[in-house]
């Protein structure tokens, strides 16, 4: 009897251990911005930016296109910009991240570097 007991919770064991454990199985994620952050490459762009670049010098990310409208954030030349619009003589709109949030607004076209 014991033998047959035995061999019973051996069986159990065996095939609780075989069996595919799904709380053991990695997912693996195959967005674009993950696949690049484990490559090192760039992630890609969201498709309403068209470039992103960074300023020649520190400026005023301004609300409306206009020297006098209020100011919305600072940058200097480690920040990263996405420039969205181009069709102003003078002001490009731009997006910034600052302090965990992000921030549209237009900054003057002659402190980002000419594109090639």
């Amino acid at each position: 009897m014991r033998k047959l007991i035995l061999t019973g919770i051996i069986a159990l064991v065996l095939n609780s251990s075989c069996r595919e454990n799904s709380r053991g199985t990695i997912e693996h994620d195959t967005s674009e911005a993950t696949v690049a952050s484990e490559t090192g490459t760039e992630a890609p762009l969201p498709a309403e930016v068209l470039l992103a670049t960074k300023p020649l010098i520190a400026g005023q990310l301004y609300a409306k296109p206009d020297f006098q409208s209020a100011s919305l954030a600072s940058f200097d030349t480690s920040q990263s910009i996405h420039v969205l619009d181009t069709s102003d003589a003078i002001f490009v709109q731009a997006r910034i991240r600052k302090d965990s949030s992000v921030l549209t607004g237009y900054i003057p076209k002659t402190i980002l570097p000419e594109k090639k």
